[in-house]
C-alpha cells in the first residue's frame, strides 16, 4: 500500500505541477512580487504605529491562529474505482492512510510555519508578555492543533458520528489551547494539546481492523480536489472541472445592461449568468480584487493590482468564446465569425466596466480621488487593449488548433 500511495502522489506531483506553470507565468511573478513586497512594506510600516497592549490584538491573534491550522486538508487521493476494485484489501488501507496523513501533516505544517512567520512580527510589538520562549510556545502549539485536526481526519475515515468529532477537536480544542495560550499559560496549553494528541493517536490506533467509511473518503477528496481545479481555473481550462448549470432569475434585471439583441450576444450573456464556474470565478476575482485594494494604501501597488485583475478575469473568460461550439443548432443562423466575437468582446466589455467601477470605488475609499481616476484610465486602455487585441489572437490561436 506504500507504493500504491507513492505511486499516485508521484502522479498527483505532475499534475500540479503542469498546472503549476500556467499559475507562476512570467506576467503573475511579476505581478506577485510587487503584490508581495507591497503588502510587506505596509506590513512594517503598520507595525511601528501600534502600541503595545492593544485590545484587540489578542483575538486577532487567536482568530489568525485558528484559521490557520484549518488550511491544509487531509489528502489521500483516494478514487471512486477503489471502492470496488481495492475492497479485498481494504484491512492493508490503513498503511496507505497513515502516508497520506504524514504528507498532509508535512504540508500543512508549512502553512502552519509561514502564517507563524508572518504573524511573529504583531506579536512581538503589541504583546507586552513577548518573548522568545512564547514565539516558541506559539509554534509548537499551532503544529500540535494541527497534528489532532489530522488525526482526526484520520480517524473520521473509520468512525461515524464525524460532525460531533469535527466540532469538537476542530473548533472547540483549538479555540481553547489558543485561548490558554494567549490569556492564561503556554505551559498549559501545551500539556492540554499534547493530552488530547495522544488521546487521538490512541484512538487512531484502534481503527486497522475496521470498515472504511468508502463513500465519506471519497466524496472529501473529490471536493478537496475540486477546490483545487477551482483554484487553477482562474488561470488556465481545467477539463475535470465540470461547469454546472443554474437558473438564476434574480439577475433578469441586469440583462438590460448587456446588448443582447443578436443570437451569440443573448446566448454569451445567459450562459455566463447561469454558469456556475464562469459566473462563480468572475465573482470571486471581482469580489477579492475589490477587497484587497479597498485595504491597500498605496496608489502603485492598488493601480498594478487592478491592472492584473483585470487580465485574469479576461483571461478567464475567453475560453467561453467555444462554449457553443458544440451546439448544431447554433450552425443553422447566417452568422459569421466576426459577428460571434463581437458579441462574445461586448459582452466582455460590460461585465468588466462593472469591474472596473467597483475598482474605482474601493480606490477611492482607500487612496485617493486622483489615484481613482489614474486607475479607471489604465484598466480601460488595458481593457481595450484586451478586447481589441489579445482575445482576437487567443481565439484566432485556438481555431488554428482545430
Amino acid at each position: 500500500m506504500n507504493s500504491l500511495f507513492k505511486h499516485r502522489l508521484g502522479a498527483h506531483l505532475i499534475e500540479m505541477t503542469k498546472y503549476l506553470r500556467y499559475v507562476f507565468n512570467d506576467f503573475f511573478v511579476i505581478a506577485l512580487m510587487f503584490c508581495f513586497g507591497g503588502l510587506a512594506y505596509e506590513y512594517s510600516m503598520a507595525l511601528k504605529h501600534l502600541p503595545k497592549g492593544l485590545w484587540w490584538s489578542q483575538p486577532l491573534v487567536l482568530l489568525v491562529m485558528f484559521i490557520s491550522v484549518q488550511l491544509g486538508g487531509f489528502a489521500d487521493f483516494i478514487k471512486k474505482a477503489d471502492y470496488v476494485f481495492l475492497m479485498p484489501k481494504e484491512q492493508s488501507f490503513y498503511k496507505y492512510f497513515k502516508s497520506a496523513m504524514r504528507y498532509s501533516y508535512l504540508m500543512a505544517s508549512i502553512i502552519q510555519i509561514l502564517l507563524w512567520i508572518i504573524l511573529l512580527p504583531f506579536v512581538a510589538v503589541t504583546f507586552s508578555k513577548f518573548s522568545g520562549i512564547y514565539a516558541a510556545f506559539m509554534l509548537i502549539i499551532l503544529l500540535l492543533n494541527k497534528y489532532i485536526i489530522m488525526n482526526v481526519s484520520f480517524i473520521n475515515i473509520y468512525r461515524q458520528d464525524s460532525e460531533k468529532r469535527n466540532f469538537i477537536f476542530k473548533i472547540v480544542i483549538p479555540i481553547l489551547t489558543f485561548y490558554m495560550l494567549i490569556w492564561i499559560s503556554g505551559i498549559i496549553s501545551l500539556i492540554v494539546s499534547i493530552l488530547i494528541a495522544f488521546y487521538l493517536v490512541f484512538v487512531k490506533n484502534n481503527c486497522s481492523n475496521m470498515s472504511i467509511n468508502w463513500n465519506k473518503v471519497i466524496e472529501n477528496e473529490n471536493s478537496r480536489m475540486h477546490r483545487i481545479y477551482q483554484f487553477f481555473n482562474m488561470f488556465t481550462e481545467v477539463p475535470m472541472l465540470e461547469g454546472k448549470v443554474k437558473r438564476r432569475k434574480y439577475l433578469d434585471p441586469l440583462l438590460s445592461l448587456f446588448n443582447n439583441n443578436n443570437v451569440f450576444a443573448y446566448l454569451y450573456v445567459r450562459g455566463i449568468f447561469r454558469d456556475k464556474e464562469v459566473s462563480g470565478l468572475y465573482i470571486r476575482l471581482t469580489l477579492i480584487g475589490t477587497i484587497l485594494i479597498l485595504f491597500i494604501n498605496n496608489s502603485i501597488l492598488a493601480i498594478l493590482l487592478s491592472l492584473l485583475f483585470i487580465y485574469l478575469i479576461v483571461f478567464q473568460i475567453i475560453p467561453y468564446y467555444s462554449n457553443f461550439d458544440d451546439n448544431a443548432f447554433t450552425y443553422i443562423y447566417p452568422i459569421s465569425d466576426e459577428n460571434k466575437l463581437a458579441s462574445f468582446t461586448s459582452i466582455i466589455n460590460r461585465l468588466m466596466i462593472l469591474t472596473i467601477l467597483l475598482f474605482f470605488v474601493a480606490t477611492i475609499f482607500s487612496n485617493n480621488i486622483m489615484t481613482s481616476l489614474i486607475l479607471i484610465v489604465l484598466d480601460t486602455i488595458e481593457l481595450y487593449l484586451l478586447t481589441k487585441f489579445y482575445i482576437n489572437k487567443k481565439v484566432n490561436k485556438a481555431k488554428l488548433k482545430i
